[in-house]
C-alpha cells in the first residue's frame, strides 16, 4: 500500500478516496493517520484523555498515559501537509478526524478547540470547509460544541439529537451502535431489524447528515450490508482491505 502514496517534494500524491471509509481506532495501525490516508479513508478515529494538560491517544487511561499526543499523532502530521486546492489531496473531499472523548469533556473542549484553531490553514470551521474537519464523540460536550460561535469543534450526533435543527456543519454526522439494530447472527436481518437500521439511515440523510454505526462485523458481508443500507460510514479496522474491496465492487 506505500508504493500507492508517491512522495514528491512535500506533496503526498493520495490514491482516490475511499468516501465512505472510516479508519477505527486508527492509532492502533502500525503507522497511524498515514495507513488510512494510504488507504483513501475520509474519517480517521482517535481516542483521547485530558492527562496533565495534554490529549493523550489511547483505548484507556494506561494506554494513553503510555501514549502519545493528538499532536503528534494526528495534528501536526495534518497541519504540516501541503494541500492541493485546499484538500489533502487532489479530488479528496473535506476529511473527517473524529476526535473520541473517552472522559472530561467539558475540561477537553477548549484545549482541543485551541489546538485545532492554532492550525487554522488545514481545519475547517461551520462556514470555512478547509482540508480537515474535527468532529467530537464519547463524552461529548454538547453545550459547548452547539454554543461556540466559531465552531471549530463540530459533533458527532445520537438519536436523541435528530430533529433538533441542528445545522449540518454542527452536526455533520449521526452516529449509533449496531447494538441498537438488535440483530448480529448475519447479514440476513429480520424485517424488524431491518426496518430498524434503515429507518435510523433515512432521518440521518433526510437531516442532511452522514450517518454510522459502530460495533458491526468487520468484514466484507457486512460491509456490503452497510451499502444496502446506504450507511455513509464504513466503520473498519482494516483500511487496506476495505479499499481493495471497495475497489473490486
Amino acid at each position: 500500500m506505500l508504493a500507492s502514496m508517491i512522495l514528491l517534494g512535500q506533496v503526498a500524491l493520495l490514491p482516490s478516496p475511499v468516501v465512505r471509509g472510516h479508519s477505527h481506532n486508527d492509532y492502533w495501525r502500525k503507522r497511524p493517520l498515514a495507513e488510512a490516508l494510504e488507504a483513501g479513508m475520509c474519517s480517521i478515529e482517535a481516542d483521547v484523555f485530558l492527562i496533565d494538560g495534554k490529549l493523550k491517544v489511547g483505548h484507556d487511561l494506561a494506554e494513553a498515559t503510555a501514549g502519545k499526543t493528538l499532536e503528534e499523532l494526528y495534528l501536526d502530521p495534518l497541519a504540516r501537509r501541503e494541500l492541493v486546492d485546499g484538500k489533502l489531496a487532489k479530488g479528496w473531499p473535506e476529511v473527517i478526524l473524529l476526535v473520541d472523548v473517552k472522559a472530561e469533556g467539558e475540561k477537553v473542549f477548549p484545549v482541543l478547540e485551541k489546538l485545532v484553531k492554532e492550525r487554522s490553514r488545514v481545519f475547517s470551521t461551520d462556514k470555512d470547509v478547509r482540508a480537515v474537519r474535527v468532529v467530537v464523540s464519547g463524552d461529548r460536550p454538547v453545550e459547548l460544541i452547539l454554543g461556540s460561535q466559531e465552531g471549530w469543534l463540530a459533533l458527532d450526533g445520537r438519536r436523541s439529537d435528530l430533529g433538533k435543527k441542528i445545522p449540518v456543519r454542527r452536526m455533520p454526522m449521526v452516529s449509533e451502535s449496531w447494538s441498537y439494530v438488535g440483530w448480529n447472527k448475519n447479514v440476513d436481518l429480520p424485517e424488524e431489524n431491518l426496518i430498524r437500521a434503515l429507518n435510523f439511515t433515512k432521518y440521518v440523510f433526510a437531516e442532511g447528515k452522514k450517518s454510522r454505526f459502530w460495533g458491526v462485523p468487520d468484514r466484507p458481508d457486512y460491509w456490503s450490508l452497510m451499502k444496502r443500507l446506504a450507511v455513509d460510514w464504513v466503520n473498519t479496522d482494516r483500511p487496506g482491505e476495505l479499499r481493495e474491496w471497495e475497489l473490486q465492487g
